[in-house]
């Protein structure tokens, strides 16, 4: 039976490069399944939990992604920052940001949540207060390709860049958080701002991509061995 296979040594090779490659990919994507699963399970797990106290200190805000925080402060007065985005329901509008002062000096960039395009004026938002915010912990916004940049002086904003939006808002580095927070408040079904507008962007689509590899690398082996007895059998 082998001397009726004779694929020819160009398409043997071809086809183990070809193999090397799209195993390689599969198997990268494999790996790739177990670390997502268990961060989106973090994800959930802090999304899910109690709130906890904001530390004073937070050098490294990633390892309190989607973690819940709660602080005290007062909401300072400046000019709310309207951030072009869409609620959870996918209606477009802005997000709306303030920044808030704690204590002990640091300043958080709060989400105080959601309004549809047409709302004017801006809803009453606690400027000057002493507020208690509990919400969902996000480090700063970063810009996908697409996205265009900021306009700060026009205050049109594409991403939640708090560097920017601390330097509009006249803060020093030393002042402030290198994070947000997403306010949790929710009042009635039609109440502005809509809070609690944490959205979790995460596919896990590593097993069907590997799939997909894998099952193109079996392709191309059965394109193979079917092109290799053709060739034997036509000698």
């Amino acid at each position: 039976m082998l001397n009726r296979f004779k694929p020819g040594l160009a398409l043997t090779i071809c086809t183990l490069l070809g193999l090397t490659v799209l195993i390689g990919l599969g198997t990268w994507q494999a790996r790739k399944i177990g670390p997502k699963t268990d961060l989106l399970a973090r994800i959930e797990a802090g999304l899910s939990a109690q709130p906890i106290a904001l530390p004073v200190h937070l050098d490294d805000p990633s390892v309190l992604e989607f973690h819940r925080v709660t602080f005290k402060g007062q909401v300072l007065d400046r000019k709310p920052i309207k951030l072009f985005a869409t609620n959870l329901s996918g209606k477009s509008g802005y997000h709306l940001y303030l920044p808030v002062l704690r204590q002990h000096g640091m300043t958080v960039m709060v989400n105080f949540g959601w309004v549809p395009f047409h709302q004017d004026p801006l809803p009453d938002l606690p400027v000057g207060q002493e507020v208690t915010i509990t919400g969902v912990l996000r480090t700063s916004g970063t810009p996908g390709s697409m996205t265009p940049p900021n306009v700060p002086a026009d205050n049109q904003w594409f991403t939640a860049d708090v560097h920017e939006m601390a330097a509009h808002w006249g803060l020093r580095t030393k002042e402030y958080y290198h994070f947000r927070v997403f306010s949790d408040q929710r009042g009635a079904a039609d109440a502005l701002p809509q809070g609690g507008q944490v959205r979790v962007d995460i596919p896990n689509d590593h097993l069907q991509y590997a799939i997909t590899w894998f099952g193109l690398a079996m392709t191309l082996l059965g394109v193979y061995i079917a092109f290799g007895f053709k060739r034997g059998r036509e000698d």
